[in-house]
């Protein structure tokens, strides 16, 4: 933690007392998941909140929840702004990603969806007349798959990189383009000013549509990890939500096995249950959702999912160098030099290859015509916020 103590100033206010310089740290206040809740809430329930219905000052309580199906919240009439919320309540749809999602709102079944398939984003835009629905530019969410570094012959970086070189990320995107719009990146959101430009991207290594000479890297890195003639037997875990099961992850089994002879089997599971798994590591790959930062800083998403020990370095990627380099990274406020830091960054990645990122996505929201107050259009990222401004034009 960068926080060496918190005290209390007023009623009103609170200081941060940190052990070192952090250049993002106000920002880590501005996502919605981040709640300051009551000491005594913690104390009373050993510091974990997850087994109760936690306390807040939200706009909306908890009322019900139908397993499966939705969660229904309620107006809080204590909320602190009496004038809001507009709405009696809310209730949470449990709805397939990203087809249904879109269907439902498109059919009137649901009135809003942060985030709708590419083919109903589309059809929204072809009906005008019912539903409203934009493209957010630059989004913190990505697709990976990741590759236990702790199981042979994967704890072997020339295999990790051989994989990075010879599968090629314009295949996975294509194959994957009626659902999510992923775009060509590089250990970050292309949406972050640290982002390697498009234009330069595209003619990396590892990056290029022309995998020739990647491919012929790839196989002289197999070989000399005694790997010449491929490996067998990989276990190769997805969700079971049919995107994962039934587009990437056989799009990237079929990549594998044709570049460099890399032979899996697909293991489905429900996507509740992955969580387990990754953290006991039971697996040799596994596509996911996971490699992320919370704000649109890669700072801390490096802390999380790269750095030894990561509380989402399900990879289990551990390199002193890089946790060097990220110390650095993290405690630097100048701009420009941190635009250097993170570019080195970059190229140790590439050379360590800790898992493979597909890409980050860019998110569609689609909402019927009568709701307003959600400010879509103005926004940048799909995670809401508050809704507490939300009404509906009936």
């Amino acid at each position: 933690s960068a926080v060496a103590k918190v005290e209390a100033v007023d009623r009103l206010n609170v200081r941060f007392i940190l052990k070192e310089p952090q250049p993002y740290f106000l920002e880590l206040f501005t996502p919605s998941s981040m709640v300051v809740y009551s000491k005594k809430a913690l104390d009373e329930n050993n510091q974990d909140l997850r087994k109760v219905i936690a306390p807040g000052t939200g706009a909306f309580m908890f009322k019900e929840r139908k397993v499966a199906e939705k969660w229904v919240m309620v107006r809080n009439p204590n909320y602190w702004d009496p004038e809001i919320p507009y709405l009696d309540g809310i209730e949470l749809l449990h709805i397939p990603a990203w087809t249904d999602r879109g269907t439902a709102v498109l059919t009137g079944q649901a009135d809003y969806s942060p985030n709708v398939s590419l083919e109903t984003h589309q059809e929204g835009m072809k009906r005008k007349d019912i539903v409203g629905t934009v493209r957010y530019p630059g989004e913190f969410n990505s697709y990976q798959v990741h590759i236990n570094n702790e199981r042979k012959p994967f704890n072997d970086p020339r295999v990790r990189k051989a994989i990075n070189l010879a599968v090629s990320r314009q295949n996975l995107i294509k194959a994957f383009g009626t659902q999510e719009p992923i775009m060509l990146t590089r250990w970050m959101t292309h949406a972050s000013e640290f982002a390697t430009p498009l234009k330069e991207l595209e003619t990396m290594p590892g990056y290029r549509a022309d995998k020739s000479a990647d491919l012929a890297e790839a196989k002289k890195l197999m070989a000399a990890a005694g790997l010449a003639d491929g490996i067998k037997n990989v276990d190769f875990v997805s969700a079971s939500v049919a995107p994962h099961a039934e587009i990437l992850a056989p799009a990237f089994q079929d990549e594998l096995k044709r570049t460099l002879g890399i032979e899996t089997k697909i293991r489905v599971m429900e996507r509740a249950l992955l969580i387990e798994e990754m953290k006991k590591g039971t697996f040799d790959m596994m596509v996911q959702t996971e490699y992320r930062s919370p704000i649109g800083d890669p700072g801390p998403g490096w802390e999380m999912c790269l750095k030894t020990g990561g509380s989402l370095n399900f990879s289990r990627y551990s390199n002193p160098e890089f946790d060097k380099l990220l110390k650095q990274v993290n405690g630097e406020r100048d701009k420009g030099k941190r635009k250097q830091l993170f570019a080195q960054g970059m190229a140790l990645l590439d050379q360590t290859a800790p898992l493979y990122l597909i890409g980050f996505t860019d998110h569609l929201p689609m909402w019927r015509n009568n709701v307003k107050g959600h400010n879509s259009e103005a926004r940048v990222f799909s995670e809401l916020g508050r809704v507490d401004t939300f009404w509906l034009d009936r």
